[in-house]
């Protein structure tokens, strides 16, 4: 009986301290997750439309001006609100092959939301010059948000003012050149 009482009190105490031993060895600890959002904006001209000519080929044309529109000619894509500006790269649109030039401010740039877009965007009438101006303020972002452009030269190009512009008597035109930039920045 002996031996029995002893086995028996031997088996009780080892699972007595592998239960302690199972306690001394669980416990717990915390992990904190942050979801970071970074600012993420990308502004695409359409590539089909990356040259906007304002072609002066009538008489109609010279007395009341032009105005291009491109539908859909810039997709934003922005993780929150934005803002669109634009600016030309020279103070004048300089002709092709000579030293005549055409002042920037001529041209009035407009935006517009294209039809899939019913974003809450501002729209500034923005007279081209070589300072960045806001054109589309938006509050909130989007993905594949749309916007058609037209490029407006119906005041300044009216009234027979560039009548005397074609001065490439050996060309079938006389192309007068600057660059614009879109910029997009958080709002």
């Amino acid at each position: 009986m002996n031996e029995r009482f002893l086995s028996v009190t031997l088996l009780v105490m080892g699972l007595l301290v592998s239960v302690n031993r199972a306690k001394a060895q669980s416990g717990s600890d915390n992990v904190v997750i942050n979801l970071k959002f970074r600012p993420v904006q990308t502004i695409v001209v359409t590539s089909a439309q990356k040259t906007t000519d304002i072609s002066y080929t009538s008489t109609a044309d010279y007395q009341n001006g032009i105005a291009v529109t491109h539908d859909s000619h810039l997709t934003v894509f922005s993780t929150g609100g934005f803002l669109i500006s634009v600016e030309a790269s020279d103070e004048n649109f300089t002709r092709a092959g000579g030293t005549e030039t055409i002042p920037v401010s001529d041209v009035v740039i407009r935006a517009l939301n294209s039809t899939d877009n019913e974003t809450d965007s501002e729209f500034s009438d923005v007279t081209l010059s070589t300072a960045p101006a806001p054109l589309i303020t938006s509050n909130s972002g989007g993905r594949d948000l749309k916007y058609d452009i037209i490029y407006d030269n119906t005041q300044a190009g009216s009234a027979n003012h560039y009548i005397n512009k074609y001065v490439s008597p050996d060309k079938p035109e006389s192309v007068y050149t600057s660059q614009v930039t879109y910029t997009i920045v958080t709002h």
